[in-house]
């Protein structure tokens, strides 16, 4: 490669700007579908409050059920009792047969006081539902809305990298290979920033003061130049001055 300093600088500070693009492409591809999970697991939690309500529902359902069963098992068995009282001799047996019966109306009145307690839960349980049903229904529409935006978002950004790729490949191919292999081992022991601006004598990466000469050679910028104490690429952007009012 026979690039000037000047050029492979103005390439290391391209690849730079790529490569923290790349960063911020990989760190949201990694967050997205985070995000839809995160959604999607709220969404489960309300449909599971709603799928609870109604195993409530069922269950007190089938407590009725059984409790109206109960409830005719007893009343046939009280007519049974009764049908024996035109046959019974003594007045022992007749009051033991009406004890039995009385034993028996008891039974069913506990039983039809238990089930309209039931009832009244059952109609309080069941005016919610129709609410949580239609909060459902939203929430998943706003999901499924959500996550196709999502989805579109994570194509996009897919192709953004794909294309930063190819431009950082085309730019660290215009790069001296040793110079591309200097970058590459500064960049994964700085956390991916190999290169930083110099703004006054102070780097902008480990924000340690640089020698004056080494100052002197960033402006100038016919030399590649590293910090001593962080061994980033350093460059000298010019600052325009302020415009002085008259």
């Amino acid at each position: 490669m026979s690039d000037s300093p000047k050029l492979q600088l103005q390439q290391l500070i391209a690849l730079q700007g790529m490569d923290d693009e790349i960063a911020e492409h990989n760190k949201l591809l990694a967050e997205i579908p985070l995000q839809i999970n995160a959604g999607s697991a709220d969404l489960e939690e309300k449909k599971k409050i709603l799928s609870i309500a109604k195993e409530e529902i069922d269950a007190l359902q089938k407590k009725r059920k059984g409790i109206e069963s109960e409830v005719q098992g007893e009343n046939d068995h009280m007519a049974k009792a009764k049908t024996k009282l035109p046959a019974v001799k003594t007045n022992k047996e007749y009051t033991a047969i009406l004890s039995e019966v009385d034993a028996i109306k008891k039974k069913v009145s506990d039983l039809e006081d238990k089930e309209l307690e039931i009832m009244e839960i059952l109609e309080e349980k069941q005016k919610v539902i129709p609410g949580i049903e239609t909060k459902c229904k939203e929430e998943d529409a706003s999901f499924q809305s959500y996550k196709a935006k999502k989805d579109t978002e994570l194509a996009r950004m897919k192709q953004e990298l794909d294309s930063l790729l190819a431009k950082r490949e085309n730019v660290s191919g215009q790069l001296e290979r040793v110079i591309m292999q200097r970058y590459e081992k500064v960049a994964k022991s700085r956390e991916g920033r190999a290169v930083v601006k110099l703004r006054g004598s102070i780097c902008q990466g480990c924000f340690q003061q640089i020698l004056p000469q080494i100052v002197i050679n960033v402006k100038v910028g016919e030399s590649i130049q590293q910090c001593s104490n962080c061994i980033r690429f350093l460059y000298w952007e010019e600052v325009p001055e302020a415009a002085t009012p008259k």
